[in-house]
Formats: C-alpha cells, sequence, structure tokens
C-alpha cells in the first residue's frame, strides 16, 4: 500500500508539473486588443490538454494602459515550479501594487477563455489564459449571457481586401477548436473571395493578426489540405505555390468548417506574416 500511494503521488506530481507541457520558444509576434506587437525573448510553456496551461514570458517595447476593471479580473495562475520566469504571486502582487498594468490582450481565445498581458515599465511582459463569465457559465451547464453568444467586434482581425477585382463576401472565418464546441468565429469582415455554384469552386484571400503558432495552440490543423486551381479564380491565391509552402512548412492549414456543404470541407491556411487563404475541398470520406 505505502508502496502504491509512493508511485501514485509521483506520478501525480508528474503530471501536474511536466506531463503534456510543450515548450514555445519561437514566437516573434503577440497580438493583443486587435493589433500584433513585436516581442523579443519569448519563452513560453502550452499544452492540447488544457488552455488554462499556457503562460509566457516576453519584451515588448509597447506600453499598454490599464484598463478598467482589469486588475481585479486578471489574477496570474501558478506556473509549473522549472518555468521559472513566471513567478504568478509576485506579478499578482505588482499587478495590485501597480507596479505592472494589466490588460486583457484577447476574449474567447478560445470560446470561455480571457487572455491577459501584464506589463512592466522596463519592457518585461507575462501572458496567460483565465476562465472568463462565458466559460464560468458554459462549464457550469447555465445560460450564456447575452456577450457571450458572440465573438466581440473588437477581436475582428481580418483586414478590408483590396477592391481590384469582382468578389463575393464570407463574412466570417471560423476554425476547429482543440477543445471546445464546433467551429468558433475567429476572424470577422471583408474577404477577397470567389465563390461560384460549385462549392468547391470557393476560394479567398486576407490576412490575419494572429501567427500561425499563436493558432495552432488552440485549433485543429488540417490533414490533408489541398488547395487545387479553380477556373476563373482570383489572382491573389496561387493553388500550387501554397500546397508547396504546406508541405514545407511555411504555411499552415487548419480546419475551418466540416460539411460545409455536402461532402465538402472548409480549410484556412495562414502564413506566419499574417497573410491567409481559404478554400474547399472534398470531405475525405468523399475524396476516393
Amino acid at each position: 500500500m505505502l508502496g502504491f500511494t509512493a508511485v501514485f503521488g509521483v506520478g501525480l506530481w508528474y503530471s501536474m508539473n511536466y506531463a503534456y507541457y510543450q515548450k514555445i520558444n519561437d514566437v516573434t509576434q503577440v497580438s493583443a486588443q486587435g493589433q500584433v506587437f513585436p516581442v523579443r525573448d519569448y519563452q513560453g510553456i502550452d499544452a492540447q490538454t488544457s488552455p488554462l496551461k499556457m503562460r509566457a514570458c516576453f519584451t515588448i517595447d509597447r506600453a499598454f494602459e490599464p484598463m478598467g476593471d482589469i486588475p481585479e479580473q486578471a489574477n496570474p495562475l501558478i506556473a509549473p515550479m522549472w518555468f521559472s520566469c513566471f513567478d504568478a504571486e509576485q506579478i499578482s502582487e505588482d499587478i495590485e501594487s501597480g507596479k505592472a498594468i494589466s490588460i486583457a490582450a484577447g476574449v474567447n481565445e478560445p470560446f470561455g477563455f480571457t487572455r491577459y498581458i501584464a506589463q512592466y515599465p522596463d519592457g518585461r511582459a507575462f501572458m496567460w489564459r483565465q476562465i472568463n463569465e462565458c466559460g464560468d457559465a458554459k462549464f457550469s451547464g447555465e445560460d450564456l449571457p447575452a456577450q457571450c453568444r458572440e465573438k466581440p467586434a473588437e477581436q475582428s482581425s481580418v483586414q478590408p481586401a483590396t477592391q481590384q477585382e469582382p468578389r463575393d463576401t464570407a463574412d466570417v472565418i471560423r476554425l476547429v477548436p482543440l477543445i471546445g464546441e464546433g467551429p468558433e468565429p475567429i476572424a470577422t469582415g471583408i474577404v477577397q473571395a470567389k465563390a461560384s455554384a460549385d462549392p468547391l469552386g470557393f476560394q479567398g484571400c486576407f490576412t490575419m493578426e494572429q501567427s500561425f503558432g499563436l493558432l495552432t495552440e488552440t485549433y485543429e490543423t488540417a490533414e490533408p489540405a489541398k488547395p487545387v486551381a479553380v477556373a476563373g479564380g482570383l489572382s491573389c491565391f496561387d493553388a500550387d505555390q501554397l500546397a508547396e509552402d504546406l508541405n514545407i512548412g511555411y504555411a499552415v492549414a487548419f480546419w475551418g468548417e466540416r460539411d460545409i456543404a455536402p461532402g465538402v470541407d472548409r480549410v484556412v491556411a495562414v502564413y506566419d506574416d499574417g497573410r491567409a487563404f481559404v478554400w474547399h475541398q472534398k470531405n475525405q470520406k468523399y475524396a476516393e
């Protein structure tokens, strides 16, 4: 019994402090309040098992301004002891005393969670996620508050497309989250797009503020991703180049909306510089 208890205790301690965590150190930009800012010296951890496992330490030249009652809402979660750059207790004390300011960098990323950033005057910054009121309601089985039924407009990350060629518009771009129900709207606005009577003729080009490094922490990557050229398609949509870039990792594909039409899935590919492309392809079960 003592041996079992010891083994169980070690296993529990390991799972809480080490298991599932992934180190993320190649991030060069962070989104906050609808904008993207370059960062340096990024040290981060995350895990697919829970959005709450994300922590990050970095330096940013942007001087954020405190907003409303954010200091009361921002409560940094304790990081694993081996991730020493993130001292949750000290950050919390400094937010309370005014030595650091805190902002809500992104709301419902993914749904039910708010991403916070605490920043010091010398540029040091720390980032984490917390459950918000939408998450509290969802996970407790209560009715969602009115403001939780759709993504706030200020989180829009699609920039207006050029008006150089005729287009239809896809007003909302959605991605399938790693944790959660159904595809989540991650971009709202005008997308330069071309649609036809055939759902497989749809393609679009737009820009996003989130890098694919941040998106892969939250949304399902798509495999296989098969962009194809269509007759009369957009000049901005080079299917062959996109396929090559996906193959070598210059771009990452995510599931948009499965079965957006019978037997057809929507796929979204994102480059780290913000370029993004969307198209429809046959659902794998109909691909043969």
